[in-house]
């Protein structure tokens, strides 16, 4: 149970080096990263290259439990959590997001009516989920729940990280436009766990708490010492990251499709679903099910941390392990990505200005929905913003930007989604992502007369 508890904590950890939803870059369509979101964009250059580390670094997180500001407040200059007001936030399920992208190649060139593009890219994801009956025994404590049994099966990890390597197509018939991609996945870590079964009882005798659980923390691609405790020390032996980085033992899939419609030379609507796949782990496997039905007294830490309290972390960890049998096994497993949804309308005011309406959804355990108006200006063939606003996250002030300059054969972009409120107060953060890079574009398909935003 110690190495369960110690990849969890590895895990979670990574939550703070990742900076949710793109939402500002669909409406960049001469940005090649927009492909990812919509196969059927078909941009103004016959020719994009995006080299190693400058092409694309995405950055994203969320937390939807709740607004920070709506259970923290400001006393004499510090700021107070009122754990009391949690509980009248958070829903039932709640969640903790992460990811990371960094673009390693692409290749886009336009043969005849087609589209053709070929990309490779490692992408980083974290989910965590957590139950509201955990925060309610944390914040209320034993005593409330005295004989009553809470529910903590939504309890959940899922962390991986994976490379993709993807072709493309698209192609335009009279007035629509179809596109799709097919990705070849190359899993290289994982962590898995969604319990079966995982029930806290309140005993009248001593207010103890007793578990019932059935839960199994899957993990692959984890690298271990001779004790098969993780083992980062690993990734600094250069012959074991050159073999971890190049092993295709984890393999999986991906698929993604698009169509637009043009109405008119100035309306379009589009339709986009990506992220359709998979990856079977079974490379390096080490699983451990936890199964038991005991007491177990450490669950008060959570509360004692909300409250300012010191927390024993040690004797917590010790006592947990202390009440579950610990099964480690070997087993292959596969896990699912998160489909995404866009449905989007433009309509083109003028030759270099475009406004447009889209509707984005993502499918991680639930369905999470997220609503765009937003507007891009041209300014010669260089120059090009747009600026969005989004109901995403429970918030409605998510301003989001995007800037792109064109010198010569060097594209430059910078996106950013919910980036200016967090700035002016930080208490209202539940969801941000940013991108940035730079890609070599070469020649043009569309004369000045069709240019949506130049």
């Amino acid at each position: 149970m110690k190495r369960l508890l110690l990849l969890i904590a590895i895990a979670l950890s990574t939550f703070s080096l990742k900076a949710q939803s793109e939402l500002t870059l669909p409406f960049f369509d001469d940005v090649f990263q927009s492909s990812y979101l919509k196969p059927t964009v078909r941009p103004e250059h016959t020719i994009s290259i995006g080299l190693p580390g400058i092409s694309s670094v995405y950055f994203q997180g969320i937390h939807n439990g709740f607004v920070p500001n709506s259970v923290v407040s400001k006393v004499n200059g510090k700021y107070l959590l009122s754990p009391s007001k949690i509980l009248g936030q958070i829903s039932d399920k709640n969640m903790l997001f992460a990811n990371a992208d960094i673009d390693l190649f692409h290749f886009r060139i336009k043969v005849y009516n087609w589209d053709y593009w070929f990309g490779v890219r490692q992408r980083h994801s974290l989910s965590f989920f957590y139950p509201k009956d955990l925060m309610s025994l944390a914040i209320r404590g034993n005593g409330y729940f005295i004989g009553k049994t809470l529910d903590f099966g939504h309890l959940g990890l899922n962390a991986n990280l994976h490379r993709e390597y993807t072709f493309s197509m698209a192609a335009e018939f009279n007035s629509w436009v179809f596109g799709g991609r097919v990705s070849l996945l190359q899993g290289l870590s994982s962590l898995y766990l969604k319990p079966q079964m995982l029930d806290v009882y309140i005993e009248e005798d001593m207010y103890a708490h007793v578990f019932d659980s059935d839960a199994t923390l899957y993990s692959a691609g984890i690298p271990l010492n001779e004790d098969g405790m993780p083992n980062g020390d690993l990734f600094s032996n250069s012959q074991w990251f050159r073999n971890y980085l190049t092993r295709f033992r984890n393999p999986g899939a991906s698929f993604a499709l698009g169509v637009t419609y043009k109405y008119d030379q100035r309306t379009s609507f589009s339709f986009s679903v990506s992220d359709l796949g998979f990856i079977h782990w079974s490379d390096s496997t080490m699983n451990y099910k936890v199964k038991g039905d005991s007491p177990f007294q450490g669950i008060d830490a959570l509360g004692d941390f909300l409250y300012g309290d010191d927390v024993d972390l040690d004797s917590t960890l010790n006592a947990f392990r202390s009440n579950f049998d610990d099964d480690e096994f070997e087993q292959a497993y596969t896990t699912w990505l998160s489909p995404k949804f866009y449905l989007s309308a433009n309509y083109q005011l003028a030759s270099q200005t475009n406004v447009g309406f889209q509707f984005y959804g993502i499918v991680n355990r639930r369905f999470y929905p997220a609503f765009s108006l937003g507007i891009t200006q041209g300014v010669g063939r260089a120059f090009s913003v747009a600026l969005t606003g989004s109901f995403n996250q429970r918030t409605i002030t998510n301003i989001g930007f995007g800037l792109m300059v064109k010198p010569g054969p060097f594209q430059i972009y910078v996106l950013a989604d919910n980036y200016f409120t967090p700035l002016v107060n930080p208490l209202t953060f539940t969801n941000l992502n940013f991108r940035l890079g730079v890609n070599l574009v070469f020649g043009r398909v569309k004369t000045a007369k069709y240019l949506p935003y130049r």
